[in-house]
């Protein structure tokens, strides 16, 4: 894996060079003093991940990382910075990860490894959010985005929406209506609480006091459906073949 820091503070680019020279996955590195500075060497050499500040002088974190997304190899962005308040923006031009500084190297290991994750062919979709659509999620105080397809399900709790995968639970800045809106194909309501992603849905079955619950797949536990939200998921399944017989 090839990596760029990118930073206008020369203990923060040392820093991360450390970490990064300490680590088999990493087998170069490079560093850039500004935006302009990153360009160039991207110009110039393909790199699989950017570890990328926010404010610089001259080109912004944004504006550096807005190019990137032309080029014919995208690398993978992982924000490293001082600021909270660019997350969602951050991801907005599909950064990998949102890293506060001072950068811990746990954290910094496990968005190097969900980069590693990403093959070329999947890094040139996330270009498209159409193709491949994500979701901000927060993890203690840093911010990674995680694609819809490891999704199971959504949960609106007191303020909070949870979301639930294979990386285990994850607050997410969003209401459920919100997410509801921006994926109406790939979202399903289950209740008033509950998301549910179309492609987990096992089957639909009713207990012997007439409640309703849904088989997620990956997931032990059934989720109760309401009854209004039953007749749309029963409508909506029967033709596949995955509704249960009532018991």
């Amino acid at each position: 894996m090839q990596v760029l820091v990118v930073d206008d503070e020369p203990l923060a680019r040392d820093r991360l060079i450390r970490f990064l020279q300490d680590l088999d996955q990493v087998t170069g590195t490079a560093v850039a003093h500004n935006g302009f500075d990153a360009l160039q060497k991207l110009q110039a050499q393909t790199f699989d991940v950017v570890l990328l500040d926010m404010r610089m002088p001259g080109q912004s974190g944004l504006e550096v990382a807005e190019q990137l997304k032309i080029l014919p190899e995208p690398p993978a962005i992982i924000f490293c910075t001082a600021y909270d308040d660019y997350a969602l923006a951050a991801f907005q031009v599909k950064a990998q990860a949102y890293l506060l500084k001072p950068i811990q190297r746990q954290m910094l290991v496990n968005a190097l490894d969900d980069c590693r994750q990403l093959n070329r062919a999947h890094l040139l979709a996330l270009t498209d959010q159409e193709q491949v659509p994500s979701i901000a999620v927060q993890t203690g105080r840093e911010m990674e985005r995680l694609p819809l397809t490891e999704v199971y399900y959504f949960r609106a709790e007191q303020k909070y929406v949870s979301l639930f995968s294979r990386r285990g639970e994850r607050i997410v800045d969003e209401s459920l209506n919100s997410l509801e809106q921006r994926f109406p194909d790939q979202l399903i309501r289950v209740h008033r609480n509950t998301l549910v992603y179309r492609p987990r849905v096992v089957k639909l079955t009713r207990d012997i006091k007439g409640g309703f619950w849904l088989t997620v797949e990956s997931v032990c536990d059934p989720l109760r459906v309401s009854r209004r939200h039953a007749m749309v998921l029963r409508r909506l399944l029967e033709g596949h073949s995955r509704v249960a017989p009532d018991k």
